[in-house]
């Protein structure tokens, strides 16, 4: 498990002036073994849209680590520049594209800092003229205190504010005192405080083409039928709908609905965060959707038999109904993260209403394997004939399998 965590960054008086955030293994405090830098940044930037930059960091700058070599404009559409920040690392192999990224970001009114700053890496000096500020390593300088002091000189000249980073102990701090930082951070001043586990949630890789054809074409009734058939992209959507980019967050009874309330130009935002997420779904997501998809369908045939009014409703309880396998979370959980309607959310705390009875109906048919017993109580309830259930359960099971068969 690993999760967005942040940093106090403090000026000479000590005051906390910015944070920088990241992610880490929770359990070891590092860098999580085997997560792309990419997929790093994305994931952060997902938790930051979702709660807000300004209650992340209490109206402080927040800067993001990003691999220079990815930077993307667009990858900042949905973050407010004056709560954001950009750290840019690895700067290997600049590009044309990268310095365009960078004077779009610049007009928008976004920082910049240059992580692990030396006037030796030759890729570091056409940035120079761009950032605000720049950060070194005082635990691995390439530069003795003379030099140091000097490269220190230099950046005040050109007007940078220079960020001393790794003070761990007091004398650490005293020695960054006296060379003449601006910013500090490390362990001796804060240590890293956790903001939110990252779970990430996996999709099928087709979706991105999709939606993007989708959305290309202005087929919003499209969006929605590729959305319905991919549960983590929904719960994505469902989640971004929600968050603290939207001032207030909406009571959802629908995919529809939700496609409705975000529009044309945040659809188009929600599937930039998509395509930077690159999580794809494997086999074992597949199974567990399949089954998720199969109690959507069968809820919302179900309910057009019941109670027709529902059968949107029922669908997306269906969907989430499998939440504890799919996403690690009760139903419940979900459903009041993702802002489902109410209706959903009593459903799935087991009190009495439409939804929770036809819940109770799916979950009985799941398992049924001709139970005929079970199959006339069902049928009995709802008032139609045993075959007719029947026939409903193998419908959703062909239907479930079909939209799956879209992932090739």
């Amino acid at each position: 498990m690993y999760g967005v965590y942040k940093q106090g960054i403090y000026n000479r008086r000590g005051e906390l002036v910015f944070y920088e955030l990241f992610l880490e293994e929770t359990t070891s405090g590092k860098y999580p073994e085997g997560v792309d830098p990419l997929k790093a940044t994305s994931i952060v930037i997902d938790v930051i849209t979702e709660l807000g930059p300004r209650n992340v960091g209490g109206g402080k700058l927040l800067f993001i680590n990003v691999p220079a070599i990815f930077l993307e404009a667009s990858m900042f559409d949905l973050l407010p520049p004056e709560y954001i920040g950009i750290e840019l690392v690895e700067n290997k192999r600049l590009s044309s594209t990268f310095y365009e990224n960078i004077k779009v970001l610049l007009r928008r009114g976004f920082k910049f800092c240059i992580d692990d700053f030396g006037f030796e890496k030759i890729d570091y000096l056409p940035l120079l003229n761009k950032c605000h500020y720049v950060k070194i390593d005082i635990k691995n300088s390439p530069y003795d205190e003379e030099e140091l002091t000097e490269v220190i000189g230099i950046l005040k000249d050109l007007k940078k504010g220079i960020i001393a980073k790794n003070i761990e102990t007091k004398e650490d701090y005293e020695f960054a005192i006296e060379l003449g930082f601006d910013f500090f951070q490390g362990f001796y001043l804060a240590k890293p405080i956790r903001v939110k586990d990252a779970r990430t949630v996996a999709f099928i890789k087709t979706t991105i083409l999709k939606l993007y054809e989708a959305l290309k074409k202005g087929d919003i009734k499209n969006v929605v039928e590729v959305l319905e058939k991919d549960v983590g992209a929904t719960y994505k959507l469902l989640k971004f709908a929600s968050s603290a980019y939207f001032p207030k967050p909406k009571r959802i009874s629908t995919v529809d609905e939700a496609v409705a309330y975000l529009g044309l130009d945040n659809l188009v935002k929600f599937t930039i965060i998509l395509a930077l997420s690159e999580v794809f779904a494997d086999d074992d997501d597949i199974e567990i959707w399949k089954k998720a998809l199969f109690k959507a369908i069968l809820m919302e045939k179900l309910a057009s038999i019941y109670a027709p009014h529902i059968k949107e409703k029922a669908y997306l309880a269906g969907l989430f109904s499998t939440a504890s396998e799919a996403l690690n979370q009760s139903p419940e959980e979900v459903a009041r993260e993702l802002s489902l309607d109410e209706d959903i959310i009593q459903a799935y705390e087991g009190k009495p209403n439409e939804i929770g009875f036809l819940l109770s109906i799916s979950n009985l048919l799941e398992d049924v394997n001709k139970n005929e017993s079970l199959l006339g109580k069902v049928a009995r309830l709802l008032n139609i004939s045993k075959e007719h259930i029947e026939d409903i359960i193998q419908q959703a099971k062909k239907e479930s399998e079909k939209l799956l068969s879209y992932t090739s």
